[in-house]
């Protein structure tokens, strides 16, 4: 096996030099976990897995992000490679990879939480949603919850959220869309 990596080797490091370098370090991994998944597991035949689908029945890419979120990725400058530093993985149970919730005080905290809450829902589902009770379970754990103003700061920010009724999910509105993508990517370049 080493003597077939070594062959092997050189190609790989043509074909990263072929991307552009902030990405040659991810293309050099990605490139070599799929020649090590090719050559070291053992080829057993698989039965083929059924056309996957999200839970709206809407059509799941094979990179996992359901088809209806790639206008939203595309409106935004969104690349998977951004994604992927803010959601692991990019599809059906999604998680978000932020150690501390960006924003400047709690309550810019909490609807920075709950618009990425939304994203990472429309990863699983398609549909730009996110519970109460999950959004407070997540400010809870990223120390952003204000349970005295946890509403009233919902209803200032409500531009970022379709009409609801009291109690109702949050669903993000065209311009909490926008907000969540300045997001992400602000993220995912470390700031």
């Amino acid at each position: 096996m080493l003597d077939k990596l070594k062959t092997d080797f050189d190609e790989i490091v043509e074909l990263v030099k072929k991307a552009p370098a902030p990405l040659q370090e991810t293309a050099f991994k990605m490139i070599l976990e799929r020649w090590f998944m090719a050559n070291m597991t053992p080829q057993i035949p698989q039965p083929p897995a059924p056309a996957p689908t999200a839970g709206s029945g809407s059509p799941v890419s094979l990179g996992g992000v359901p088809d209806s979120v790639k206008p939203f990725l595309t409106a935004n400058g969104i690349t998977t490679v951004i994604l992927e530093k803010v959601f692991h993985p990019t599809g059906a149970g999604a998680q978000l990879l932020v150690s501390s919730m960006p924003g400047n005080g709690k309550s810019n905290q909490l609807v920075n939480l709950s618009l990425l809450l939304c994203v990472k829902q429309a990863l699983e589902s398609g549909n730009y949603t996110c519970t109460l009770k999950e959004l407070r379970e997540l400010a809870v754990h990223y120390d952003c919850y204000d349970s005295t103003n946890f509403s009233t700061i919902l209803k200032s920010n409500k531009s970022f959220y379709k009409p609801r009724e009291k109690g109702a999910d949050l669903e993000l509105s065209g311009p909490g869309l926008k907000k969540v993508g300045e997001i992400i990517k602000s993220f995912a370049a470390g700031e």
